[in-house]
């Protein structure tokens, strides 16, 4: 009797982990370049599959958008990170959202070069998730 008690408790257990893990899995993954020039002049980017800013002037700033899509058969949570140099700079209008099938979000990216002082082209990434909900 003890022995098909912790038969069944492992069962469980087994159960709970598969389901956790699936539905913690990314149902997909955009890594998008990002990058900004801090510059004496302001200058466009719009280098298509990237998240260009192009050449900021000091203390100003700059904005993309980005539509986010379902295009799965049930609803997710969509959510961002940034890494690399354009972090500290970045600002996203919305962060872990909920999309129902077929809907679709702008997303606005914000630059702001406060605070920094050499001029150069700062780098890095934006990276969507898109999770089961």
């Amino acid at each position: 009797m003890e022995r098909r008690i912790n038969i069944l408790i492992l069962v469980l257990i087994i159960l709970t982990v598969t389901f956790v893990i699936y539905t913690n899995l990314p149902l997909s993954k955009e890594v998008i370049p990002a990058r900004f020039i801090l510059g004496e002049k302001t200058g466009f980017d719009l280098t298509p599959g990237e998240l260009s800013f192009g050449s900021i002037e000091k203390d100003h700033g700059a904005t993309r958008d980005i539509l986010i899509s379902n295009n799965f058969e049930d609803p997710i949570k969509i959510t961002i990170k940034s890494r690399g140099e354009v972090s500290n700079n970045l600002i996203v209008s919305e962060n872990n959202f909920r999309l129902n099938p077929s809907e679709s979000r702008n997303v606005t990216f914000s630059i702001s070069t406060k605070g920094l002082t050499e001029f150069k082209e700062y780098s890095g990434e934006v990276i969507i998730i898109s999770r089961r909900v």
